[in-house]
This record gives structure tokens, sequence and C-alpha cells, in this order.
């Protein structure tokens, strides 16, 4: 696929100068990476297995809900309710009781869990979206020191070290380890320190406006939204990387 010319950048975007920035940092699920199948399909091939009868609607349903609530609400053996506070362990107990939530049904849900949990730790359960390869040859050959930030846990590391497209990055960011999820300032703090320069000098990429527009720019970071289903792109917007090598190449 080709990459494509200024002519298809949105005006407020091409506009933009970001050539003084040094780092070119990327969110990981939604950006970089997608699950394979989709999340909704992998709960419900699980689930149906160890005896669920919900359909595949349904499942995508409560997990959207659950996913939501943990991450606003709280969760039995998690950080209080809106604590940005993350760690490994956290994490595995936050996804427990997501499946927990999805799965009312279902008999042993600590198996329906385990099996969950290491579906998504497999690199086979994950692929790059197709401008991520050339987007970050591009950019790695033009000079950006290139990184993740995600928020993620442990798996991270090996489904990313599996994807070739990926290997010219780095540097990885991921909340269990830094202690904190986005968009809690600490873990742009962190970012800004592994980076080792002024926080101007990083930009940020993503799929979440809150996470990777919002909090980067409240740390002082420049930020892009990644937005592949927009039909035109809107100020400060991406519909794909290919825009972004366009702009910073």
């Amino acid at each position: 696929m080709s990459i494509p010319t200024s002519a298809n950048l949105s005006p407020s975007f091409s506009r933009r100068s970001l050539k003084d920035c040094r780092w070119v940092v990327f969110d990981a699920v939604g950006t970089l990476i997608e699950p394979v199948p989709r999340v909704a399909v992998a709960y419900h091939d699980v689930g149906t297995r160890l005896g669920s009868r919900l359909d595949l609607e349904e499942v995508g349903r409560r997990f959207r809900l659950a996913f939501r609530n943990s991450e606003t609400d709280g969760f039995p053996n998690g950080p209080v309710a809106g604590s940005m506070v993350s760690s490994d362990a956290i994490e595995e107990a936050r996804w427990r009781w997501i499946v927990g939530e999805v799965f009312t049904d279902v008999e042993d849900r600590e198996r329906c869990f385990r099996e969950l949990w290491d579906h998504f730790a497999a690199h086979s359960s994950w692929r790059c979206f197709e401008d991520v390869g050339q987007a970050i040859a591009r950019l790695r050959t033009a000079g950006f020191q290139l990184a993740v930030a995600s928020n993620f846990d442990r798996r991270l590391h090996p489904v990313c070290d599996s994807l070739p497209d990926l290997n010219p990055i780095e540097l990885r960011l991921v909340s269990a380890e830094v202690g904190y999820r986005k968009p809690a300032p600490e873990f742009y703090a962190a970012l800004i320190d592994r980076c080792a320069c002024p926080p101007n000098q990083i930009l940020m990429i993503g799929d979440s406006y809150e996470h990777d527009v919002q909090g980067p720019e409240a740390a002082g970071l420049r930020a892009l939204h990644l937005e592949r289903r927009q039909a035109q792109s809107q100020p400060n917007q991406l519909r794909s990387l290919f825009e972004l090598v366009e702009h910073l190449v």
C-alpha cells in the first residue's frame, strides 16, 4: 500500500509543525495492534465451550459494560473507584472480575478467566494494523526515536516481541510496571523521564482521546488522535499512520 500524499491530509493537520519532535510514542491496542478474533468473539468462543448460552451480541454488550465499569467504578481486589493505580496483580484481578461479570452462567469461571487470560497473552491472538509496519520503518529511518506507552500488563512484552513490524520500537512503557494507568499524570511523567527530553519534543499517537490526547497535552506533550473510522480528518486527528509519516518525514 502506498503512503498518501499531502493532498490527502486535512488542512488543519498539514499546517501543524511537529518536526521538532524527537520521540513518536504510540498507544498499543487500537493503535498499533488489534486482537484476532475480536474480543467479543474470543470471549463467546471460550464461554460457549464452557457452558455459556449467551449469544455473541450479549457477550459483547456485557464485556463493554464490565470493561467501562472496571475503569470508573472499581472492582473487588482492585484500587478504590476512580484510582488509576496499576500493577500486574491489579490487572489480573480486574480481568478476572470482568470475565465473571460477562459469564454469570458459567460454573467454572476461574477456568474461563484463565483460558481468556492465556488467549490474549498469545502472539497469535494479535496482529498489527496494515499501516503499522511501513509507517514505523519510515519514521525510524528518518531518525525518530519510537516508543509504546500502553495500559496493559506483562503480557504485552511477548506479544510485541513476536510482531516483526514492531521491532524498530526501542522503548516500551506498560502501565502495570509504571504503577499508574493513563490518564494518570504519573504515567506521562514516567514517559518523559524515560525519553529523557523536554515533553514538547514527544509526540503521542493513540485512539483514545482521553488517554492519548488530553492526558499527554496536560503533561506538556504533543498529541494527535488516531481515528481510522473517521471519514474525514478533524483538527489534530489522523485517519491512518500514513498521514503521520507524510507530515513528519
